[in-house]
């Protein structure tokens, strides 16, 4: 079993063998919904690949009992997923990807922020041009234990676990909209793969883009302007005063700040 208290801030355990968290005194447990190989097929880079039957567990709606109705009222969501360890194929285990819809009555789309709990996660970013098939920008940010890394408006983005081990991370979101998984599925996953041969790590073009920038290296980056501090939990903040996390649910208020995260260089 994997502690996650110390990096998470709630009492939480990994079995890493399962993918399965265990809920410690004061949290309510959560049912997870279950990501199989048989539905990652159609954003796969060899879709007919073998791997593990169950690749990713997302436990939604993770809080202490005293939390939950000030975090449901402030409108916002904090999930853990857990990526187990393995690959499909060439491809180590990854999530689907998917973008973000732009808040109603609003200029960007909602973000969202990580913080990895144990392992190692590839946040592969990438921003739409002209048309769904055409890209801007595509950023990769490799994230360690007590990383937050923000999700800025308008990126689509994929987790990939590099491994070895599982790979926890949790995640405050604005509970409000639905992810946009389709793009994503038409172009048969995001703008690269990551593949392992021989030891050796590398990224391939999909090549289902029209328009396929190089790919950028970032850190997690600073946080202060958003009211997260990298290396310190970010539930006990965010549960406690949701109203620094504003800015998931109404990102213009801070839209400067959210979208120089993009434009930073290592």
């Amino acid at each position: 079993m994997v502690d996650l208290e110390p990096v998470a801030g709630l009492p939480l355990r990994l079995d890493e063998a399962t993918g399965r968290l265990h809920f410690g005194p004061g949290v309510e447990p959560v049912a997870p919904d279950v990501r199989r190989l048989e539905a990652m097929r159609p954003v796969l880079y060899e879709p007919e690949a073998g791997g593990p039957a169950e690749l990713y567990f997302m436990y939604r709606g993770v809080a202490r009992a005293g939390d939950a109705a000030r975090i449901r009222a402030a409108g916002l969501r904090y999930d853990v997923t857990v990526l187990v360890d393995g690959r499909v194929g060439p491809e180590p285990v990854k999530t689907y990807g998917h973008y973000h819809p732009v808040r109603p009555g609003g200029r960007l789309a909602y973000p969202e922020v990580y913080q990895v709990l144990c392992g190692r996660a590839h946040f592969l970013l990438q921003k739409r041009g002209a048309g769904e098939a055409e890209l801007e920008d595509v950023i990769i940010v490799d994230a360690g234990p007590g990383d937050i890394v923000v999700m800025p408006p308008g990126y689509g983005h994929v987790t990939i676990n590099p491994g070895p081990g599982a790979l926890a991370m949790a995640n405050w979101v604005d509970a409000s909209f639905a992810s946009e998984y389709e793009p994503y599925t038409r172009t048969r996953g995001g703008a690269y793969y990551e593949l392992e041969r021989d030891g050796e790590t590398e990224w391939v073009e999909n090549p289902r883009y029209a328009r396929l920038p190089d790919p950028r290296a970032l850190p997690p980056g600073e946080l202060e302007a958003l009211g997260l501090e990298q290396g310190r939990p970010m539930y006990p903040a965010g549960a406690a005063e949701p109203g620094r996390l504003a800015w998931l649910s109404r990102p213009d208020s801070r839209g400067e700040a959210l979208l120089a995260l993009s434009r930073a260089t290592e």
